[in-house]
């Protein structure tokens, strides 16, 4: 989930409208699932469909005021969500994911208790 201080930003039209059209860009593909398959690393059928779109430089109270930053298309990149996992190094099970739209859903997680 995004840091208190970028709140607002990911909420802006600008950050909605940015999003859009790069997704738009990358035809919805994972962009580093696009890279492994063009290096013979994984077959098309691995390929999975973009859900994220991550910032490279990432996101701090420094820069969020920084268009060349949260808004360039140089620092965007689309990715599935195993990879912005690893990017992000997530250990945990996951709790939220994003929609198509990139806006925030809660994940429902079923007990492992025994009846």
């Amino acid at each position: 989930m995004a840091k208190e201080y970028a709140q607002a930003f990911y909420h802006s039209q600008a950050w909605k409208n940015t999003r859009d059209a790069y997704y738009k860009l990358q035809r919805g593909m994972c962009e580093r699932c696009t890279k492994e398959l063009a290096e013979g690393r994984i077959t098309l059928k691995d390929v999975e469909p973009g859900i994220i779109v991550h910032h490279k430089k990432h996101i701090t109270p420094e820069n969020i005021n920084n268009p060349r930053v949260t808004l360039s298309f140089d620092n965007l990149e689309l990715l599935c969500a195993r990879h912005h996992n690893e990017e992000h190094k997530s250990k945990y099970e996951k709790r939220y994911r994003f929609d198509e739209y990139g806006n925030i859903i809660q994940i429902e997680h079923k007990s492992n208790t025994k009846k």
